[in-house]
């Protein structure tokens, strides 16, 4: 085994405890974060301790989000979940330079357009949230399919 082999591989064991050392489990709460929503009111995670949230990563651009929201599924869920007192965040972390980035605007008249209920939309542009969620989920950002990772931004494919 060379040496670059094996300080790749101590450096591969000491990220995969790390990550380890951060995931997210059942029960506790997931990394804080605060975002603006579409009509320009912080969003923060914290000021829901207490209820169910459900973080749902949206791209319109995305065939899996495409077939999810064409066939309505999704908006039924949304308003079923908040009609139970379930908070529904839904964030696009699309990167601005990607071809399906929608300003605030688009992105709000797509979601009206859908018919979506979720408690708030929020935009992620520069990736922040969506990494930290990734990166305390540990081995779990790991096992996306190479199509899931495809609806992301180009700065995002490599990071997954």
């Amino acid at each position: 085994m060379s040496t670059k082999s094996a300080i790749l591989g101590l450096a591969a064991a000491a990220m995969l405890a790390a990550l380890k050392a951060t995931a997210v489990t059942t029960g506790h709460p997931a990394p804080d974060f605060t975002l603006t929503d579409l009509r320009g009111q912080p969003v923060k995670l914290s000021d829901y301790r207490g209820k169910y949230v459900v973080l749902e990563w949206v791209n319109p651009g995305c065939p899996f989000v495409q077939k999810h929201y064409n066939s309505g599924n999704m908006q039924g869920l949304q308003k079923e979940s908040t009609s139970q007192g379930v908070v529904w965040l839904t964030i696009d972390s699309t990167n601005a330079a990607h071809e399906n980035y929608q300003s605030p605007t688009q992105l709000s008249a797509w979601l009206k357009e859908k018919g979506a209920a979720p408690t708030a939309a929020m935009l992620d542009s520069d990736g922040q949230v969506a990494q930290l969620q990734l990166n305390s989920a540990g081995e779990q950002a790991r096992t996306h399919s190479a199509e899931e990772v495809n609806c992301h931004g180009p700065e995002r494919d490599a990071d997954v």
